[in-house]
């Protein structure tokens, strides 16, 4: 029973939360963009034979890079936010 404490302590049931609900948030984000970059693809090539096919394959590409710098964006923040914490946290460490 002692290893299952140790467990449940270690976990971060508020960053998993926390998680779960802004990639919740992202999911519609993404929804609501996705009907918009449709719309803009349509608008900048026009219809043809195989214009939604080809539509398609651009928005999927405009997304993925989309989400893909975006990611990196947040990655490096979070790198950022790390080092900061650990700074202002050697503060307080070191008066101990």
């Amino acid at each position: 029973m002692s290893d299952f404490k140790e467990n449940v302590e270690k976990l971060n049931v508020r960053g998993i939360v926390l998680s779960s609900v802004m990639t919740a948030f992202g999911l519609v984000v993404a929804l609501v963009w996705k009907d918009t970059i449709i719309a803009t693809v349509e608008y900048l090539l026009p219809n043809t034979d195989d214009g939604t096919l080809q539509g398609m394959y651009i928005s999927a590409i405009a997304v993925t890079v989309l989400v893909m710098a975006l990611a990196k964006f947040a990655i490096t923040l979070n790198e950022r936010v790390e080092k900061e914490i650990d700074r202002v946290q050697s503060y307080f460490d070191d008066e101990d």
